[in-house]
């Protein structure tokens, strides 16, 4: 089941579960995501069975909500491996049919790690679309999982670069984002 947090419990998510799932240089600060959030931009969700945390996600969306940016996505450690994961995506596919896609960034260094993480998300139905960004001094390959929408590469790239010029101010895309 998924709900959404309220403040106090994306707080404690943040503190407990976030600083120690990612690392402080792709992590932004709880004021932003906060923030974000009280704006409609940034949606905090939990994916429970029952009581229990499974998982969480930060997504944000467009003003004209028809795309979705996978922001942050993890599964509590003692969850990991037991195919959570892909029931979370999978849920929030069928939560947001109604919208176009879901952008996901997914790092990619030549790592084990990161190809790994790739994978999981072309397992869960997600699609690479041969952009490639460059943000905060990472590169990352950018994925998307189609929900009501299945564009062609010109449309795709004129979407998620709308997404991008929406969620982030100018001078934020100027100083820390590149699409290729």
């Amino acid at each position: 089941m998924i709900k959404s947090f309220n403040d106090a419990e994306m707080t404690e998510v943040y503190r407990q579960a976030m600083k120690q799932d990612f690392p402080p240089d792709k992590l932004k600060p709880l004021s932003r995501i906060l923030a974000q959030k009280r704006k409609n931009i940034a949606l905090c969700l939990g994916y429970f069975e029952q009581d229990k945390l499974i998982g969480y996600a930060v997504l944000e969306q467009d003003t004209a909500q028809r795309c979705l940016l996978l922001d942050y996505f993890a599964i509590i450690p003692s969850s990991r491996g037991q195919g959570w994961g892909t029931r979370f995506l999978n849920e929030l596919k069928t939560m947001f049919a109604d919208r176009e896609m879901i952008v996901i960034e997914a790092e990619a260094a030549p790592t084990e790690q990161a190809r790994k993480r790739i994978a999981f998300y072309q397992r869960a139905g997600a699609r690479l679309t041969g952009i490639r960004l460059h943000l905060y001094h990472v590169d990352y390959a950018v994925l998307v999982l189609d929900l009501a929408a299945s564009l062609d590469d010109p449309q795709l790239r004129r979407r998620i670069s709308a997404l991008y010029q929406r969620i982030y101010p100018a001078v934020f895309r100027k100083l820390y984002l590149r699409m290729k």
